[in-house]
């Protein structure tokens, strides 16, 4: 007894990158070894593998190789007698004491079509990959004919050239039914360095009712397969973007992989059809026309290798009869890894065969050279010919024998020529090998069933009623986020303060001390908001000379005089005498704008000095119109002090999206307290999140829009506010500016004062008292800049109040409510739970995590799969099962005269 091990990878494979070491090249790009004990094999022991190798590029890019993946190999050891022809039928469970094709199916060839058709559908399901199903593999060398006899076996005019039609294995299904149609679409097996999960994938390229389009659309399904890296609807011919600017030929040789393992698939339905499920491998060649290509030798050969290894799979090998038999590599591959007894050999190109000594392919015919298992067909199928002419074609040669070319010595073979014959004889096989295998495909089937069902069992036990559990949580957010809302409303008034605040800080200061001024001291209005409301700033600059005929030696030497050139500092002066010098006082320090405004208090320092207004005033007056001041003279200056009002309004709608995110954030926490390991709680998190950010852009837009109508234009219908805000600040500059020249001059001051907090009578005083040294020092030659300074700042004054004010109504009378209004229900469908049956959602929203939440939904997805494929078996065992457009004429066996001396050599 010797042990037949088959070494398979899990259901994931992959695909790398070509390596840059030259060291690969010359690496088997896929291997799988049959070894059987005691018994040496050529091919080398190895396992199933892959390596993608290349050293330079030959003028196409390089292919798409399978490679190993680290996994632990799965090990399937099945023991085979020595000496015994292994059966092609799989070997019944142990507790199955009748055989299911003795049972049920006696007569297989009235139940013919409808084992094809489960066999079909039962691939299509997918289920191939975890049980072994019948198959038949057409395999041949390069230029063996392969392409013309798969055109025949799917009885439609596919390409037949080299290049494309070659490059990836073809699986094709053929079935009868009214109405003809091709559906063909990609599954991808292998992948370019998938993540860890990654699955295999099925894609639906395009589903076609006309034949004539079946040759360009099954060509770019083919160049799609071999782009990997594009998206497969790029090539759809009609539609895809590469499809539709460049030429197949083109785009042909600009495939990024010349070969590739993943499957281009067709399903064709059509009246007068047989049923046949079959995969077309490219063909195996020697010598590729590039050295730098000679490691895509192995790679077609591995590949190959691989599908003939499958124990299941009917191998239908092609040698051309132009050709010496012993050259086909294709047939010295199926004899190495023992799968000559579930080989047919067709001997292909019958029209081409030499004239002379024939004997070689008679004693094929006869069985005596080249054995196989089920025998060997002829056909010939000459290019240039459509479908209906090649069956007249075959008929002349085989059948009437009026083809001079075909040698009478073969005419004993008829019943074994001609690609009809070899349909119906392939259809009735692949039917008779799925009958025999069907107990044991359904005991798979059912043991997939069970292991999955267990799989489930283990994952972490769900709630009995999970739509009750999270709905009770999920009211109970609705009902807490809604009053903590309600109580953030309520409680809205620090941050609107300081951002109104903001807006008042940062309004445009003006330096009020010009250069003609004695003493020259750059003196803003930044520091005098202390006391008066107007921001001022001083500067030391070098001493003045002295003018006798305004300050006498005994006003000079008063403390509160400037001395020495000494600055201001909040209206008066503070001398500090250092070793008998007088030093300059420190300016008093506001204090800074809270967050998150702390970062604008510097905006608005230094925007103009009176000389500059003048220059303004002066470069914007008309000729011929003295006197005037222009209105884009406070048009533009108002536009200007307005300007960087932008950045603390997005600060401000961020903070409180920010606090209001936290607020509700800590409700969904206390809500949802019991599923905070249950994926809902992440989920939902994240759903907030992302619905106070969209809230935020919408609020953010309509307060740039506020914003924009501020910048657009001066604009006031409240004349008496801005009369009165302009009238405290012409005052507030005034009486600073009247003190700074008092100062110049040489004058005593003293404190100025708030002048919002003086009375009436001493309002008066003041007044008196400035007209009084106005005697003295004489009018102010900044007198109508001081005007126009008071006009901005009053109206900027007005324009802040009212646009913080639109600002935080805005945010609280449509923002907050709207928050308020659609939380619930936003979250309830971005969850998914507003369909119909969404049980499936509640179950995959109260997985512990998002990995066991996947793992639960790809199981159950096997699930349904497995279930389907059992009930699709079991509906074939019941005799329930009834295909499209089945009759009595589709059922029937195949005739099976000429075939007896077939069955013996089967069996032989």
């Amino acid at each position: 007894m010797s042990q037949l091990k088959i070494f398979k990878r899990p259901e994931r494979r992959v695909v790398k990158p070509d390596p840059d070491s030259r060291a690969y090249a010359s690496e088997t790009c896929l291997q799988l070894v049959v070894s059987d004990s005691g018994q040496s094999d050529d091919e080398g022991p190895a396992s199933f593998d892959v390596f993608s190798a290349r050293h330079g590029r030959s003028d196409a890019p390089a292919p798409s190789e399978p490679i190993t993946e680290p996994d632990p190999l799965l090990r399937e050891v099945r023991v085979r007698h020595a000496g015994a022809q292994p059966s092609t039928a799989a070997a019944s469970p142990a507790n199955m004491d009748q055989s299911f094709f003795q049972t049920s199916f006696q007569d297989i060839g009235k139940k013919l079509k409808e084992c094809n058709d489960t066999l079909g559908e039962l691939q299509q399901l997918g289920v191939s990959h975890d049980v072994q199903l019948p198959e038949l593999v057409l395999v041949g060398d390069q230029s063996a004919g392969k392409s013309s006899l798969m055109s025949g076996l799917a009885n439609l005019d596919l390409p037949r050239s080299e290049g494309t039609c070659t490059r990836c294995p073809l699986h094709i299904r053929v079935s009868r039914n009214s109405d003809w149609s091709c559906r063909v679409w990609l599954r991808k097996d292998y992948v370019y360095q998938p993540p860890s999960d990654r699955q295999i994938n099925e894609t639906d390229f395009k589903t076609m009712h006309d034949k004539s389009e079946i040759e360009e659309v099954l060509r770019w399904a083919q160049i799609a397969i071999l782009n990997d890296e594009k998206h497969p609807r790029t090539f759809v011919p009609g539609s895809g973007s590469t499809a539709l600017n460049m030429s197949l030929a083109k785009a042909a040789e600009e495939t990024a992989a010349k070969f590739s393992p993943n499957i281009v698939a067709l399903e064709i339905k059509g009246p007068d059809l047989p049923d046949l499920s079959f995969y077309d491998m490219p063909g195996i060649f020697e010598n590729p026309a590039d050295a730098r290509d000679d490691y895509l030798v192995n790679v077609v050969r591995n590949l190959t290798k691989a599908y003939i290894s499958h124990h299941s799979a009917i191998i239908i090998c092609s040698m051309p009869m132009n050709s010496d038999a012993e050259n086909s590599s294709t047939f010295g591959l199926t004899r190495r890894l023992q799968a000559s007894f579930r080989t047919i050999g067709v001997l292909t190109k019958a029209d081409l065969l030499p004239d002379g000594n024939h004997e070689q392919w008679l004693s094929i015919m006869r069985g005596d050279a080249h054995r196989t298992g089920l025998g060997y067909f002829i056909t010939s199928r000459p290019q240039g010919k459509d479908l209906e002419e090649l069956k007249k074609w075959e008929e002349r040669v085989f059948e009437t024998n009026s083809f001079e070319g075909w040698p009478e010595t073969f005419h004993p073979f008829t019943a074994r020529c001609g690609v009809e014959r070899l349909k119906a004889f392939l259809s009735e096989r692949l039917g008779e090998e799925f009958a025999k295998s069907l107990p044991n495909i359904k005991h798979k089937v059912k043991l997939r069933l069970d292991r999955i069902n267990k799989q489930l069992s283990n994952l972490p036990e769900l709630p009995e009623n999970v739509e009750l559990e999270i709905q009770t949580g999920l009211m109970a957010f609705a009902d807490s986020s809604r009053a903590k809302m309600d109580e953030f409303m309520r409680h809205f008034n620090v941050l609107p303060r300081n951002f109104r605040d903001c807006l008042l800080e940062i309004k445009p200061k003006f330096t009020l001390k010009d250069r003609s001024d004695i003493p020259v001291l750059e003196i803003s209005d930044d520091d005098s908001d202390t006391m008066s409301g107007v921001t001022t700033q001083a500067t030391p600059t070098p001493k003045r000379p002295a003018y006798p005929a305004l300050v006498t030696p005994s006003k000079r030497a008063r403390t509160n005089g400037p001395t020495n050139g000494t600055p201001v500092s909040n209206g008066h002066i503070k001398p500090e005498d250092v070793n008998g010098v007088t030093a300059p006082p420190r300016p008093a320090r506001r204090a800074a704008l809270p967050e998150p405004f702390t970062e604008f208090r510097g905006i608005g320092r230094g925007f103009r000095t009176l000389r500059q207004v003048r220059e303004e005033m002066q470069a914007k007056t008309k000729a011929g119109m003295p006197d005037r001041i222009s209105d884009d003279v406070y048009v533009d200056l108002v536009k200007e002090a307005v300007q960087p009002w932008n950045r603390p309004t997005e600060a401000f709608i961020k903070q409180t999206m920010k606090d209001l995110h936290a607020e509700l954030d800590a409700t969904l926490s206390q809500a949802l307290e019991n599923l905070k390991k249950r994926f809902v709680y992440k989920e939902a998190r994240k759903h907030v999140q992302k619905f106070l950010e969209e809230h935020r852009q919408q609020t953010e837009l309509a307060l740039m829009r506020l914003y924009n109508d501020e910048k657009e234009r001066l604009l006031t219908f409240n004349e008496e506010a801005f009369k009165r805000y302009k009238d405290d600040e012409h005052m507030i500059l005034t009486r600073f500016r009247h003190n700074m020249r008092m100062e110049a001059a040489g004058f005593p001051t003293r404190p100025l004062g708030q002048w919002s907090e003086l009375t009436e009578e001493k309002r008066a005083q003041d007044a008196k008292r400035r007209e009084a040294e106005l005697v003295k020092l004489g009018p102010d030659q900044f007198e109508r800049e001081l005007e126009v300074v008071s006009y901005v700042r009053g109206y900027y004054r007005l324009a802040a109040l009212r646009f913080a004010d639109a600002v935080s109504q805005r945010i609280l009378c449509r923002t907050i409510p709207a928050i308020r209004r659609q939380l619930p229900s936003y979250l309830e469908d971005k969850l998914g739970l507003q369909v119909s049956d969404a049980i499936g959602t509640y179950e995959r929203l109260m997985a512990e995590d998002e990995s066991t939440a996947c793992k639960r939904e790809a199981l159950k997805s096997e699930r349904d799969k497995f279930d389907k494929a059992l009930a699709s078996i079991e509906l074939l065992e019941t005799g329930a099962w009834r295909g499209p457009d089945t009759d009595d004429q589709s059922t029937q066996p195949m005739s099976s005269a000429g075939l007896d001396a077939d069955v013996d050599m089967a069996e032989a």
